[in-house]
């Protein structure tokens, strides 16, 4: 029995200790689907499912819209030693769907990871051929964790040419959980970073929740937002939410656009 997930964290692949919140999982069922999918990988060196594939022998399906690194991916070893297959391309809420059923076809998941920075909520929202035992979603921190708040979709968009500080992409935490809710799915937890929320399907829920005292939001650490020149800034959340308070929103409660600072109290 733990606290929260900040006690069973480590990272070998991925990047805020989520290899270890994973494998903790994973080990209450007594039966799972040794099935990832994972969007949104880059080279794919930096993961949520690459330690699955490497220390459990998971097949696996990556999507990822940069070409250049759907090329790296093919050319490492763990490609061709591993059941794994990638797909090049760029996801939208019109095609998800078609992509996890042609491409994919797969009945039954174990993980499914998403991790686009951009449209995630509204990807996430059109996905209904899909039932994974555990889900993984990156929310942003700097949307808080009282309101529900997306970005605005824009099927091409673009993190870093939406704003300069890199900060302006997916969704709140609140935003998130209540998808999730509608989907069927129980908010476990996030990393002690603040940046993934990891989700059960409710029927599944007996085998993990006796195990989790605090189902706790944590509060973000990173400062990644960044200057104009593309460095870094290293200025505080509250600093950098400045940067972007005349940004559009989506309110997802009430599916309203609205100035991210028309919200008062985000925290």
């Amino acid at each position: 029995i733990i606290k929260d997930f900040s006690e069973i964290e480590f990272s070998v692949f991925s990047q805020f200790g989520e290899d270890g919140i994973i494998n903790w999982l994973i080990d209450k069922f007594p039966e799972i689907p040794k099935t990832f999918i994972e969007i949104g990988t880059q080279d794919y060196w930096e993961s949520n499912t690459r330690f699955l594939l490497k220390l459990r022998s998971w097949k696996g399906y990556l999507i990822e819209a940069n070409k250049d690194d759907f090329k790296k991916i093919k050319k490492q070893s763990i490609y061709w030693q591993n059941d794994l297959k990638i797909f090049n391309k760029f996801v939208d809420k019109e095609n998800i769907n078609t992509i996890l059923s042609r491409d994919i076809n797969e009945s039954k998941i174990g993980l499914f990871s998403l991790d686009i920075d951009g449209n995630d909520f509204w990807i996430l929202q059109k996905i209904s051929k899909l039932k994974p035992y555990l889900f993984v979603c990156e929310y942003n921190p700097i949307f808080g964790y009282k309101k529900q708040i997306s970005t605005v979709y824009d099927p091409k968009f673009d993190r870093t040419k939406k704003h300069f500080s890199n900060l302006y992409f997916g969704c709140s935490i609140r935003a998130l959980i209540s998808l999730m809710k509608t989907k069927k799915y129980t908010f476990l937890g996030t990393n002690s970073k603040g940046m993934n929320a990891f989700f059960v399907r409710n029927d599944k829920l007996r085998y993990v929740n006796k195990f989790i005292k605090d189902k706790k939001i944590h509060k973000p650490l990173i400062r990644e937002g960044r200057e104009k020149s593309g460095k870094l800034n290293l200025k505080s959340l509250s600093e950098n939410l400045k940067l972007i308070r005349n940004m559009s929103v989506i309110d997802t409660k009430i599916m309203k656009k609205k100035k991210l600072s028309t919200y008062k109290e985000l925290f």
